[in-house]
């Protein structure tokens, strides 16, 4: 029964939840993800979307959390190079929780076993979700590290070359 009724709220919980975690951007950035429906004009709102409707259905149908790194990935991606905490980053997993809540009504009266178990698996996405954003972040400072690595090996090299001019003398200072 609980089932059921979620499967018959799911687009309305899906609408919500997009809305939940679009509002949190700057209002400038949460209009045009409102209004962008082109996936080549609004590649973030696209993956946004798609991602959420793959996690509420892997959560909705039982699947493992490992199953929902893919879609949890789509979302947090862009999430982890934006100046977002953690807990920002991750913490509208949890919101699901409360639509869930929402979308069972008076239905959830009666079924606390099967309501915990979907709250469950609320949880362990939510922990996908932050390893997820812990390996994007990583990728993210190894990038920034290899970045500046290569800027001051350059540097080192100009330095070197300028050096060695100054030593052959052609960089002596010229009377006019």
């Amino acid at each position: 029964m609980l089932a059921e009724t979620l499967a018959h709220s799911r687009d309305t919980i899906l609408d919500r939840w997009i809305e939940s975690v679009i509002a949190r951007y700057p209002e400038d950035t949460a209009g045009f993800l409102r209004r962008q429906a082109d996936r080549f004009a609004n590649p973030v709102g696209a993956s946004l979307r798609e991602g959420l409707a793959e996690v509420l259905d892997g959560v909705l149908g039982g699947a493992e959390p490992g199953a929902l790194e893919p879609a949890l990935d789509r979302v947090i991606r862009v999430r982890a190079v934006q100046d977002l905490s953690p807990a920002a980053a991750v913490g509208f997993v949890f919101e699901l929780k409360r639509l869930l809540r929402d979308g069972l009504g008076d239905a959830q009266a009666g079924n606390t076993a099967a309501l915990a178990e979907i709250e469950s698996s609320v949880d362990r996405a939510a922990l996908t979700a932050f390893e997820v954003y812990m390996r994007c972040r990583e990728q993210v400072w190894a990038i920034r590290n290899a970045e500046v690595k290569n800027l001051s090996v350059g540097i080192m090299e100009r330095v070197a070359e300028w050096r060695a001019r100054r030593e052959a003398g052609e960089d002596a200072p010229r009377n006019q």
